[in-house]
């Protein structure tokens, strides 16, 4: 009898674990809502804060169609925002023209601002399978749509400087990262920060906050030139694999 009872305590703290885990991994949580109507599909970024505890993220909304005539086209809203504790929060929304034929991905991404850990996603597909007819290898198709896609996560003016200055220059270039580049900015001891070039949440470059202007077109020069021999090394790994 007592081996009985120990084996239902067992069986029930083992439940109790699996569950309290569950509502662990589960302290924010994403979710894309999508509604239509006649010619357009509205998409809503929600997110959940599960905990009592206040928080600060930013996420990524991202939604690629493809049309009947095999022509691609995306959009993409982010930024930082804070939610409460218990709360929900629509972020953002995105209308896309829609017909029947067309065919959609749309991806939601949040991450905790401090550390810029992913905290929580969610995906929607609408017609998959007309992706799979027309194209034979849809990822590269979307990674093409992304290429030049850069990601604003600085904090003050001399940050938003920087990023604009960037911006500016790298979406003129003829080849881009394959994959988003993060620009986020933390902030240091005085008045200086540390702004951060980041690629497949790898640390490309770094440097301190300075006001001048000369300054921040040479960080831009260092950047641009670490950010393309990251990605030839990039391509020369994925080069050797191929036989």
């Amino acid at each position: 009898m007592k081996k009985l009872c120990s084996l239902n305590l067992c069986t029930i703290l083992f439940f109790l674990s699996v569950l309290c885990y569950g509502q662990e991994d589960k302290k924010v949580s994403a979710k894309i809502e999508s509604s239509i109507l006649e010619n357009q599909i509205k998409l809503k970024a929600v997110v959940t804060n599960n905990t009592s505890i206040y928080k600060e993220l930013n996420y990524l909304l991202v939604s690629i169609k493809k049309g009947d005539s095999g022509n691609l086209s995306n959009n993409q809203q982010s930024g930082k925002f804070s939610i409460n504790p218990n709360e929900v929060k629509a972020l953002s929304e995105i209308n896309v023209n829609y017909e029947k034929k067309d065919a959609l991905k749309v991806f939601l991404y949040v991450k905790d601002e401090e550390t810029q850990k992913l905290v929580a996603k969610d995906s929607l597909e609408i017609n998959h399978d007309l992706f799979r007819q027309k194209v034979s290898k849809v990822e590269e198709d979307v990674v093409f749509e992304l290429k030049g896609l850069t990601i604003d996560e600085t904090k003050s003016k001399i940050g938003k400087d920087f990023y604009d200055l960037f911006y500016l220059q790298y979406s003129q270039l003829p080849d881009k990262s394959n994959a988003a580049i993060t620009i986020t900015e933390l902030p240091t001891r005085g008045n200086s920060g540390q702004i951060t070039i980041e690629i497949d949440d790898k640390v490309i470059y770094s440097f301190m906050t300075n006001p001048s202007e000369d300054y921040l077109k040479e960080q831009l020069v260092n950047s641009l030139k670490y950010i393309k021999e990251f990605n030839a090394r990039k391509n020369l790994i994925k080069n050797e694999f191929i036989y």
